[in-house]
């Protein structure tokens, strides 16, 4: 995905949105979103937003739950 820069100079380096739609336990799930705000803390990512996790139909073991990510390009590694 193409981003155009706001400034003289200025440079986004998040080049890629992704939809993520995460299936599993709750606490697999959970496990997950640290994973997220984990790799998040350390600038691979953006984390856009996670949703509330949301129950299966048919089964009591699993969910669902929803996350837009923005991950960073290979040559803003440094």
């Amino acid at each position: 995905m193409d981003k155009t820069a706001t400034g003289a100079g200025a440079r986004d380096p998040y080049k890629e949105i992704c939809k993520v739609r995460v299936q599993s336990t709750p606490e697999e799930i959970s496990h997950f979103h640290e994973l997220l705000d984990r790799c998040e803390e350390l600038g691979l990512c953006n984390v856009i937003n996670f949703s509330e996790m949301f129950a299966n139909k048919g089964t009591r073991k699993y969910f669902r739950a929803y996350t837009d990510i923005e991950i960073r390009g290979e040559e803003d590694y440094e």
